[in-house]
């Protein structure tokens, strides 16, 4: 087996109990690693766990809370071999309401998004670094992370900061052997998303997104986004100049 088959591994998931990060629970308990899994949830997790044929370690935690990250830490150092892969799926979503401005929204998707993925890796780090088998680090960003938009200044903003630290975390553990994957999903049809307000071109499944994802892991790709024709278009967008980009993006901004 190489590192390209997730398979016999010791994987940790956070954001475990919904969306995106349940659905690669499910795929992944499927090849008979050994599944971490984290959220806030306990119940969804025992739950989760006793429906998987795999082994199972359940980890609750709220990772907008600074204390968990030394209880992590400690809990997954007690894994002999170490951990091989960490996929940081946990995450929130809010949007800024420009005629009431909250800096409240943009505080609370930067402690979740943002410094819930920095508590995540660094509880995480001392674990990989004890793994045999090519350790790799998964963040989800989000492709809202690609150029401005309406609504985003919280959400968009804490997303490309994830985008940022991985990108940068890619180059200071690569001496390492520690891979870092950054993926920016579009629309993806979970718990989150189906409270959006708006239309959402090009919505997948959390089950369609789960296998994007791991074959792009498996082809130890360093970027994962999707779908094609969604970013694709945002980063056309990114790079047209700034007074047509205006333009544009004012055409999205929704009338009341």
């Amino acid at each position: 087996m190489t590192r390209k088959d997730i398979e016999n591994q010791t994987v940790w998931i956070t954001g475990a109990s919904s969306g995106i990060g349940r659905a690669l629970t499910s795929v992944l308990a499927e090849r008979r690693n050994h599944l971490i899994l984290t959220s806030r949830n306990r119940q969804n997790l025992n739950n989760l766990a006793k429906s998987l044929n795999c082994p199972v370690t359940v980890m609750e935690a709220d990772l907008s809370q600074a204390s968990v990250t030394d209880l992590l830490r400690v809990e997954l150092e007690k894994l002999e071999s170490g951990l091989d892969l960490a996929i940081l799926c946990a995450g929130d979503c809010e949007y800024v309401n420009t005629q009431n401005f909250d800096t409240g929204v943009i505080e609370r998707m930067f402690n979740v998004n943002v410094f819930g993925l920095s508590r995540s890796i660094e509880a995480a780090l001392p674990a990989l670094r004890k793994s045999k088998n090519s350790p790799h680090i998964v963040g989800i960003s989000s492709a809202s992370a690609i150029t401005g938009l309406p609504r985003a200044e919280a959400y968009g903003a804490s997303k490309a900061a994830v985008v940022s630290i991985l990108e940068s975390l890619a180059l200071d553990l690569f001496q390492e052997g520690i891979a870092v994957t950054s993926v920016l999903p579009g629309f993806v049809d979970t718990p989150l998303t189906q409270r959006n307000d708006f239309p959402m071109p090009f919505l997948m499944s959390s089950e369609q997104a789960a296998k994007i994802i791991l074959t792009g892991i498996e082809a130890d790709k360093r970027h994962i986004e999707f779908p094609k024709k969604l970013t694709w278009l945002l980063r056309f967008l990114s790079m047209l100049p700034e007074e047509i980009r205006l333009k544009i993006g004012q055409r999205m901004v929704r009338r009341e």
